[in-house]
């Protein structure tokens, strides 16, 4: 340990983190930094970064970029879970190479030093650039470029990016740096994007580093997408700024808000080798011949206008249910297919229970086919709903209007509104109706828990008993639960909903069969699933004994030895059980409660049994009946009559005999 340091958190047994160290300059949005140690290397310059405990982080890149060594990265050594003692609990950290000239921009609205129009590209786009180049070869996908996310890694030497895995992608940017698809969902919604939302970013922190300014600082993300969709991102951003001659080609292809106009990184290599490229012509949506007045405003375009309806939910849904919308599209704009687009809709609608809010919903779609999907207060990207439901649960948010909006089926509309194939669509739209069946059943294992883990595979899990150990794997989960095992009421169970979910959504066996007993009405079946899927993970993880969680289960099995019908042998099994369970193997523990030759002795005896007592049980009520007595009697008359009637036939034979031998 180091003097005057505090005591070290290891990561890995390698890197020391020291949480009395803390490094608030390096910090990210939602990650704190604290100074960090190489032992094995003791003169690196390290730093750490410990992670928010509620969010789903990328340990995909995490995996990838450990180790790996490119100009315009901030190197990362390792990463991992470790204990942290300021929050008593589990959470990610990640050892990063510490850069020694500071973060670019303090701030959104900070000023800070520009980057010469003779030194931008050396310094700046060279090694960003290459850094997106060495990501891409690797199919990932950064979503974090900005220059408050960037740091000299030498004083005024040359910039490098910043963390990229501890946050959802596109969580932390702000909405200038977000292409106007994008800006339009919330930040939690936004997905994982393309290559080419990295490259509208890296444009956008471009023109910032040239000016060391943002050039709309104190505009509101809602009026900055607005001047974005009337004015483009390119005028909006560079306006009437001073900028180099010779960045304005690069800047006018990245900030390009056609994506299929935009920059790629192979256009990127041409501009770097000096190659001039034909000039992009600003494209403009088309414009009504007469405002349509909404809200006390003028609008123009179908964008815009979609916008402003779904910003004001309510008022919307009476411009579309009462024909406003499509009588501008038909008169206004001349537009008659999405006129009649939009007449279908209100027309399929009809006037059930919260036909509006599907009508504007879909209109919204109609107006503007690259928007989110927009419904009530929600605006999410279908490949952002995993993120958004896992803010909303880390918000402690009811998610409510998210499970509506997916059973309500307003994705599917989306899909049906792409006008060309695309095959990760046709995989997300299979996807929503894989969760529209989850929310459909109430049984543990499915429901809003079961969408969050299926949807975030990052996403520790959420059940009280085990969220500060952070649990990302099944192999994780039975020593979490041996370590709840202590303090936890022996009444409760080892499985809640979270739980049971993140099982069903971790497994990669068969768990269908024990999955739908768990919530079962009778306790004796119920309480044998809960301990057939612990004993399936220890099985298939390869678990150690856990006899925490072994005595806890063993103090719930009472139903289940209840099923057996011998008292012998439940006594024999209530003797046995703790024995077991103490020794922490729940295999050995589920195989003596479910023996099938067990089972079958006993219901093979109990039938037996059954037999014979139902047979006494018929002897006695006869007794008790008087019935026996009476057939006593019965038999002695039958006995009698039958006596006399044979001596009468014996001797009207005799008398017939003595008859023919004298005649």
């Amino acid at each position: 340990m180091a003097e005057g340091k505090g005591t070290p958190v290891a990561l890995r047994d390698r890197y020391l983190i020291y949480p009395e160290r803390p490094l608030p300059e390096l910090n990210a949005p939602n990650a704190q930094a604290f100074m960090a140690e190489d032992r094995r290397e003791g003169g690196r310059s390290l730093f750490a970064l410990i992670s928010r405990p509620d969010l789903p982080t990328r340990t995909s890149v995490m995996r990838t970029l450990k180790g790996i060594q490119t100009a315009g990265l901030m190197q990362l050594n390792e990463w991992g879970v470790v204990y942290w003692p300021g929050a008593g609990r589990n959470l990610m950290a990640l050892v990063y190479d510490r850069p020694a000239g500071g973060r670019v921009m303090a701030g959104m609205d900070a000023e800070f030093k520009r980057v010469d129009e003779y030194e931008i590209v050396r310094k700046a786009a060279t090694p960003l650039i290459n850094a997106m180049k060495e990501t891409a070869q690797r199919n990932i996908v950064l979503r974090s470029i900005r220059p408050t996310n960037m740091f000299w890694m030498e004083p005024r030497d040359r910039i490098v990016l910043g963390d990229s895995a501890l946050a959802p992608a596109a969580f932390e940017q702000p909405a200038v740096f977000e292409t106007i698809e994008t800006a339009m969902a919330s930040p939690g919604g936004r997905g994982l994007g393309t290559f080419s939302d990295d490259l509208y970013a890296l444009g956008v922190s471009l023109v910032m580093l040239m000016l060391g300014r943002n050039p709309v600082a104190g505009i509101d993300d809602y009026s900055l997408l607005q001047m974005k969709v009337a004015q483009t991102s390119y005028a909006v951003l560079v306006r009437d700024e001073r900028l180099p001659l010779g960045m304005i080609e690069v800047l006018r292809g990245l900030l390009c808000d056609d994506p299929e106009e935009r920059w790629t990184l192979e256009t990127l290599d041409l501009w770097m080798s000096g190659r001039r490229l034909s000039p992009l012509q600003t494209k403009l949506d088309r414009r009504g011949a007469r405002a349509y007045k909404f809200q006390n405003q003028d609008y123009y375009t179908c964008r815009e206008l979609g916008m402003a309806l779904v910003r004001h939910w309510d008022a919307g849904v009476v411009q579309v249910v009462e024909g406003r919308l499509e009588l501008w599209l038909r008169r206004a704009l001349e537009d008659k297919p999405r006129a009649d687009t939009i007449a279908a809709v209100v027309r399929v609608a009809g006037d059930k229970r919260g036909a509006g809010d599907l009508a504007l919903a879909r209109s919204a779609m109609v107006l503007d086919p690259n928007a989110p999907i927009r419904y009530k207060t929600l605006s999410i990207l279908p490949g952002g709903f995993g993120t958004a439901l896992a803010i909303s649960v880390a918000e402690q948010k009811e998610p409510k209007l998210w499970a509506e909006c997916i059973i309500r089926e307003v994705p599917k509309q989306w899909f049906e509104n792409r006008t060309e194939y695309n095959p990760e669509w046709s995989q997300l739209d299979g996807t929503f109706k894989r969760l529209r069946n989850f929310l459909g059943q109430t049984a543990m294992g499915f429901g809003v828990e079961r969408c969050l883990y299926d949807l975030n595979d990052t996403m520790p899990c959420q059940s009280p008993m085990v969220v500060k150990e952070y649990v990302l794997d099944l192999k994780e989960l039975l020593p979490a639960l041996d370590n709840a095992a202590k303090t936890a009421d022996p009444k409760s169970w080892p499985i809640d909903r979270h739980i049971a979910a993140f099982i069903a959504s971790r497994a990669d066996f068969d768990i269908d069969k024990p999955l739908s007993s768990l919530s079962d009405a009778d306790p004796s079946i119920n309480s044998l699933a809960m301990l057939n899927l612990l004993a399936l993970i220890q099985w298939r993880a390869g678990a150690d004994a856990r006899p925490g969680l072994g005595a806890w289960v063993a103090g719930l099995l009472g139903p289940a030895v209840a099923g057996f019908h011998s008292k012998e042998r439940r006594q024999r099994m209530e003797k046995e059980i703790p024995k077991v369970g103490r020794t922490g193997n729940l295999v050995e523990l589920f195989n003596l409660l479910d023996n099938a030759g067990e089972r079958e002795r006993d219901a093979y005896e109990f039938m037996n049994a059954q037999s014979e007592f139902n047979t006494i049980k018929q002897e006695l009520t006869a007794i008790e009946t008087g019935r026996v007595g009476r057939d006593d009697s019965a038999r002695r008359l039958g006995q009698q009559i039958a006596a006399f009637v044979s001596a009468m036939v014996a001797m009207i034979t005799l008398t017939a005999l003595v008859v023919m031998e004298l005649f």
